[in-house]
């Protein structure tokens, strides 16, 4: 049995500036961070005509790739890996994550990484961290057309804190080092709450996509301005200021709200206008928004009115941590381990949280 992880993402600056409509014109630039929760690929080799896959998330199994009027949506993206893989048989494929898809934290990316990692190594070859989140991106962008960008694969495939630099040339991976007291707060201050709805990104996406390739002087703007924070942001994280990170984020907010309609809700201006009376120094709604986590970023000593003040809305907190590994198999061994022993198999809703 081959078992691979693949971490989800918080984003900090820059977000948006990674799809291509954007970057092949004028340059791409995004820093996130990877937290202690992944996406999980088995992949179980035997004697199987077809290639099996079964994704807990969904609730959904299928042998051989799904036709055209079965129902597996749900499963176009892993189905799509294995064929660019070139994987016709012999292995059953079992995917798990930690969070609901849908929810802004790059998860449908991070399975892509996930799965590529785990077949990779049931075939014998090795990838890149580069190779690993190059080939997770062409086979969401290119194959199934996603309007989708690509700071979720390459965090995925990293790990850690980055600053992304995306341009028609390539993506340059930068590293930004944090020592582990500016790490240790940088956590302490920071906080997810689920809005308690997910979304679909594609229409938020699809539309940012087009304003972006259509020129639109109100998006392209606010994409610019989002590009500019991410130095401030970093150096910001880098210094422990987290009075700055947090107006940062603010500001972020504002800003994203004006690339595209749909970011927003009525819900989610509530949350967040009563987080910030409870304390909170910013956020943003994680993701192309309409639904999903809620980042925050408030004192320690601000953390128990947060949360008061959110729970009457339905909002609740998600424990993580700064993760800085990358995706990367956990389990190499022989068939038999029960299913029951592998993270995210089988996770409720309730019990993800």
């Amino acid at each position: 049995m081959i078992l691979a992880r693949a971490p989800l993402r918080i984003s900090f600056a820059g977000g948006g500036t990674d799809l291509p409509a954007y970057y092949e014109r004028h340059g791409g630039l995004v820093l996130n961070a990877t937290i202690t929760r992944s996406v999980y690929a088995m992949l179980s080799p035997g004697d199987y005509e077809r290639v099996q896959i079964i994704s807990s998330d969904y609730r959904t199994i299928h042998a051989g790739r799904p036709g055209p009027d079965d129902d597996g949506e749900e499963l176009a993206l892993p189905w799509a890996v294995v064929q660019a893989m070139g994987l016709e048989r012999g292995a059953s494929i079992f995917l798990a994550s930690e969070v609901p898809p849908g929810t802004g934290l790059g998860s449908s990316s991070a399975a892509a990484v996930a799965l590529i990692a785990a077949i990779a190594a049931f075939q014998g070859t090795s990838y890149s961290e580069a190779q690993l989140a190059e080939l997770a991106s062409q086979v969401e962008i290119v194959r199934l057309g996603q309007p989708i960008g690509k700071q979720d694969q390459y965090a995925a495939a990293y790990g850690g804190v980055h600053v992304f630099s995306f341009s028609p040339g390539g993506v340059t991976a930068t590293p930004v080092p944090l020592s582990p007291e500016v790490s240790r707060g940088l956590e302490a201050h920071l906080a997810l709450y689920f809005t308690g709805s997910t979304r679909q990104a594609r229409a938020i996406l699809q539309e940012q996509r087009m304003r972006s390739a259509s020129g639109d002087a109100g998006t392209i703007g606010a994409l610019h301005a989002m590009k500019d924070q991410v130095a401030p942001m970093r150096a910001a994280i880098e210094a422990g200021d987290y009075t700055t990170v947090g107006a940062l984020l603010h500001e972020t907010w504002q800003m994203k709200r004006r690339v595209s309609s749909g970011i927003s809700t009525g819900a989610i201006d509530r949350a967040y206008a009563a987080a910030r009376s409870a304390g909170a120094l910013g956020g943003k709604i994680t993701g192309a928004g309409g639904g999903g986590f809620l980042l925050l970023l408030a004192p320690p000593d601000a953390r128990d009115a947060v949360r008061a003040a959110l729970a009457p809305l339905g909002l609740r907190q998600m424990r993580f941590a700064l993760e800085p590994r990358g995706a990367h198999t956990v389990v190499e061994e022989d068939p038999g381990v029960p299913l029951s022993t592998v993270p995210g198999a089988g996770f409720a809703l309730a019990s993800r949280l």
